[in-house]
């Protein structure tokens, strides 16, 4: 999440970073300006809700210093002043989770800013190639791609992946889903025995803080898996 102190320091580059990203420049404009818009509501609204607290703090001194003095009329005329006070700051400190969540989740949704000596571009036709390793092979006209091999070879079915699942899937069967299995216990032996990793076996089910920290929601939230029970925002998990 990007930092709203950074933002109103460099809405500029905000914005150009926007356009990078493909944002139009009035969009990118738009947003900058609406963060910054919110950002302000919410820090005058803070900057009176401390007014209001000090000023119900002086208002329960002057009502001791009244009640010593003798001067009951003052006394409750302050009384009243205060439990009004405490009534704004009530409905005062609503608000102000009401502007942070605003705040919050427009921060939440804004893309990375891109470094500077990133290419700009509409798609990958625009990409700058940096250097090739090796040789670029040839492809012949009789090389297969890999799904006509395995559905050749009868380890990989579309057909009743799609009866399962929808278009997009395979079911591996046979000796290429035991190469898969295969492959991923190599990988997590090399990085854990070779490389210094430590193998971790996390809850299949996560808060929704867990999803959000790791950058998953908002942005993907309709696309995660969910108990039928996860109604909560917090209870919102992926597999």
């Amino acid at each position: 999440m990007l930092d709203i102190k950074w933002i109103r320091e460099n809405p500029k580059a905000l914005v150009e970073a926007l356009k990078k990203r493909s944002w139009s420049a009035e969009a990118a404009q738009s947003t900058v300006d609406d963060l910054i818009a919110a950002d302000e509501a919410r820090r005058e609204h803070l900057t009176e809700l401390q007014t209001r607290q000090e000023r119900r703090n002086a208002a329960s001194k002057e009502i001791g210093n009244a009640m010593r003095s003798g001067d009951a009329a003052l006394a409750e005329r302050l009384k009243a002043e205060v439990g009004e006070i405490k009534a704004f700051i009530q409905n005062g400190e609503a608000r102000e989770r009401e502007l942070d969540k605003a705040l919050n989740d427009a921060l939440a949704v804004l893309p990375n800013v891109p470094f500077d000596d990133v290419p700009v571009g509409k798609d990958e036709h625009d990409n700058v190639v940096k250097r090739i390793v090796g040789k670029v092979p040839t492809r012949p006209n009789w090389v297969k791609e890999h799904f006509e091999i395995g559905e050749a070879l009868g380890m990989m079915d579309f057909e009743r992946a799609a009866k399962l699942s929808g278009s997009r899937f395979t079911v591996l069967k046979s000796q290429l889903a035991r190469m898969e299995r295969a492959l991923g216990q190599f990988m997590l032996d090399l990085h854990t025995t070779e490389h210094g990793y430590e193998e971790i076996q996390p809850p299949l089910m996560v808060r929704y803080e867990t999803m959000f920290g790791t950058g998953q929601l908002p942005k993907f939230e309709n696309d995660l898996f969910k108990t039928e029970k996860s109604r909560r925002r917090e209870d919102i998990g992926q597999k």
